[in-house]
């Protein structure tokens, strides 16, 4: 689009460098030539002028002096002796020592006396660090009566992080512990002293093994001068940095841009949605490595999402126009056609917000043992569904503050089941935008209901007035107590404010004004079918293929807290300690199930029930870990889902996506369950594809009930055919020499007669014939 109805565009805070703000300024870039009459304006404090001025031709630059106060700045690098080492025990880095910090404490007091006003904001590198620090802080501020500490970081609760806006008592200062989020999102009154680590985490990416790596870096010279400026908004402040003013002039001049650290599949989406060509050839302000764009193009490939010729298919045209997460996005699309949306939307809504589950500085087994009722032995997003569930029935309560307490009870965050609800309602929004799932017809219908709900809105609109009418008329004063255990993002009132006739909840009034809470109850308290459970699992594993892990062919010699898997990119992955198969590893037991092997067979790793798990990412700290994972049957699985199958003259070999091995013994056994698999490939692609094609038109052109209802049996009966078989991991070498590759064919072989009617055509690559275009 030309933008027409525009004559000047500002873009604010382009230093931030965020991955859509790129690709906004490259599509302006190109915009600008067919456009010249209009003005496009950037602007920042800390902005790479030389970068950003010769990407735009040589554009003019307006330098506007802002209104600052003197800010002093004094080095105090940690020594050598007091230095955390670079790693541990098992690669693991040592606890935060919080002396250097608890140092300037003390000089603030011995220096500035308490009537001086002026509170100390601390940037520390993440959560742990901020608690090892406020353990610290929170001590010698009982002892001195000072100071009020506070943390600020993305996890807690809304009305914790509030809490840092409000006024400390008289002769007290705030002590606000902060991870980056503090630079620029929010800006604090009232500040007037710094104290700067120097460290950032931040999420980078490998593309070699679609890895997310949460590591440590030294920040760059713009943030550190961010930082030291949000001590000189309101006076003169003094800016204390825990590092050399040697390690500054090292420190890069601006951070590195998310689009060359992040996951690329989403921005190629919307790049191929757009119109805008070749990802490759994008003018990107600073280019993303081709590792990773070509890494993110096989990936939507192995989705569907693209054809061999890099063009949208059916269902990536329509993931392009859904806001979310690939894999998110097409769990939703592939819930709906087995009439399963509800918990899909589930599902989906709480692996797209961050864990609820709290992490202590101490192992609470108490928490373990309220959330072990919850757990499902299929795994962690079932996990979840059963929590959210059951939250939900909490929330619904009369009672105040019953889901609170419930929460706090299990170890579990609210505040991230509340982001959850909200995710939901949004995804169900967008699915009836897109006509894969009906209008709401849930509404009361007799008066009696109606009126009733119509009391409760008002009721509920009266306690929100009340509660901004309060909250506005005057900032709080914080009590000493306030800062005494922020750490686990629950308030003891659970956030309840205000005091006479009653306490208002402001997220629980929040829920209710924005969902239908009885609706929503009625949805969780609806148990699953075994089959609609099934299938929700198999419509989990189908949106994350392909990112499998298979166990250690050794872990049966392993002790279960030593398990070991492997993906297709990345070797010895372990599991997240929050994993459910984590906290009962005898869940992933391969039993030996009984089979018709012929007397002389060797039985040796022979079963029918080999597992693999299916994850939702691959996160790298300390160790590499597999978080929310699922289990599926390992064959079915891979007759279903993968995008590329290959077998022996008998079918009794086969491999899948070039990495995992089945044998199956009993070649007639094989030959049955292969064209199982094809048919009901066959069948559940044919449906797919009417679903997005059918959206919007009559019944007639959207899938029969009765073909969705045959897929269904199909798929369930698929799930428990037992069938003996070997599953391993191909090693480098087999790989390397695993096809015969092209050659000259006489004629084709003859297909097993489960097979007829099928075309074969030569193989170019591999050699042999193609049956399938799989």
């Amino acid at each position: 689009p030309a933008l027409p109805a525009y004559g000047v565009l500002v873009v604010d805070e382009v230093h931030e460098r965020h991955l859509h703000g790129d690709v906004l300024l490259g599509v302006l870039r190109r915009l600008l030539p067919s456009r010249p009459d209009l003005r496009l304006v950037l602007m920042s404090a800390t902005i790479n002028i030389r970068l950003f001025s010769e990407y735009f031709g040589g554009a003019p630059v307006l330098q506007v002096p802002g209104r600052t106060f003197p800010i002093s700045v004094i080095y105090q690098p940690i020594p050598k002796e007091e230095a955390p080492p670079a790693g541990g025990k098992w690669g693991k880095a040592e606890r935060l020592d919080p002396l250097p910090y608890l140092r300037v404490l003390q000089a603030i007091d011995h220096k500035y006396p308490p009537e001086e006003r002026g509170d100390l904001l601390v940037f520390l590198s993440g959560v742990a660090e901020i608690g090892a620090v406020q353990e610290a802080a929170q001590a010698y501020a009982a002892r001195t009566q000072r100071w009020i500490v506070l943390p600020l970081h993305s996890t807690l609760s809304l009305a914790e992080q509030d809490k840092v806006f409000d006024i400390p008592p008289p002769s007290v200062r705030k002590c606000i512990l902060s991870t980056n989020i503090a630079e620029t999102s929010v800006t604090i009154d009232g500040v007037r002293f710094i104290l700067d680590s120097g460290k950032v985490k931040e999420m980078s990416y490998n593309p070699q093994g679609k890895l997310q790596q949460l590591q440590e870096f030294w920040i760059s010279r713009a943030s550190a001068e961010q930082h030291k400026g949000r001590a000189g908004r309101t006076g003169p402040g003094v800016c204390y940095r825990l590092y050399a003013e040697s390690d500054y002039d090292a420190f890069s001049p601006y951070p590195v841009p998310e689009i060359q650290r992040v996951a690329l599949d989403s921005l190629v989406l919307q790049l191929k949605s757009m119109g805008l060509g070749d990802p490759r050839t994008f003018p990107f302000l600073e280019p993303p490595p081709s590792s990773s764009l070509e890494t993110a193009v096989r990936y939507l490939q192995d989705q569907g999402a693209l054809d061999e010729a890099e063009d949208l298919t059916p269902i990536g045209n329509l993931l392009a126009q859904l806001p979310v997460d690939v894999v998110v996005g097409k769990m939703l699309v592939l819930g709906t056609l087995f009439g399963l949306a509800e918990p899909t939307l589930t599902v989906a809504a709480v692996l797209s917000v961050p864990s609820p589950f709290l992490r202590p500085s101490h192992p609470n087994p108490e928490y373990a043992t309220a959330r072990r009722p919850l757990e499902s032995p299929h795994g962690d997003p079932l996990t979840l569904l059963n929590l959210f569930n059951e939250w939900v029935q909490q929330v619904k309560s009369e009672r105040s503050g019953n889901s609170r307490k419930w929460c706090r009870r299990r170890g579990l965050e609210e505040h991230r089941l509340y982001e959850a609800a909200n995710l939901r309602r949004q995804f169900q929004e967008l699915l009836r935008d897109h006509q894969l799932l009906e209008e709401d017809s849930g509404r009361p219908t007799d008066s009696y209901s109606r009126q009733s709900r119509h009391r409760e809105r008002r009721e509920l609109h009266r306690l929100w007035r009340s509660h901004s009418e309060t909250e506005g008329r005057k900032r709080k004063v914080l009590r000493l107590q306030d800062g005494a255990d922020a750490s686990s993002g629950e308030e003891e009132d659970g956030g309840t404010h205000g005091k006479g006739e009653r306490s208002i909840d402001i997220q629980d009034v929040k829920f209710k004004l924005h969902h239908n809470v009885e609706e929503l109850q009625a949805v969780s308290s609806s148990a699953l079918s075994s089959s609609q459970f099934t299938l929700l699992k198999l419509v989990l594993c189908r949106g994350l293929y392909p990112q499998l892990a298979v166990p250690d062919q050794l872990n049966s010699g392993r002790k279960d807290s030593d398990q070991i898997f492997h993906t297709k990119t990345k070797q010895g992955v372990v599991l997240h300690p929050t994993c459910v198969f984590a906290t009962s590893p005898e869940l992933l037991h391969v039993k030996e199930g009984r089979h018709r092997g012929g007397a002389r067979e060797p039985t040796e790793g022979l079963s029918c029930h080999h597992q693999l798990l299916a994850f939702v990412s691959l996160l790298e700290t300390n160790k590499p870990y597999l978080v929310n994972c699922v289990h599926m049957p390992a064959l079915q699985a891979l007759l279903l889902f993968s995008r590329s199958l290959d077998t022996s003259g008998d079918c009794a070999r086969l491999v899948a996506d070039g990495w995992l091995e089945v044998t199956v013994p009993d070649a007639d056994s094989a030959l049955r369950l292969l064209s199982t698999a094809l048919q009901l490939r066959s069948s559940w692609e044919k449906l797919l594809h009417q679903l997005l094609e059918g959206r919007g038109e009559e019944p007639g052109h959207q899938p029969s009930p009765r073909d969705v209802s045959l897929l269904t049996r199909g798929l369930l009966d698929f799930l428990q055919m037992e069938v003996p078989y070997r599953l391993r991991q191909l090693t480098g070498l087999e790989k390397q020499n695993l096809y015969v590759g092209p050659q000259t064919v006489a004629a084709a072989p003859r297909l097993p007669g489960l097979f007829q009617g099928r075309e074969m055509k030569p193989d170019e690559v591999k050699g042999g014939h193609r049956v399938t275009d799989f």
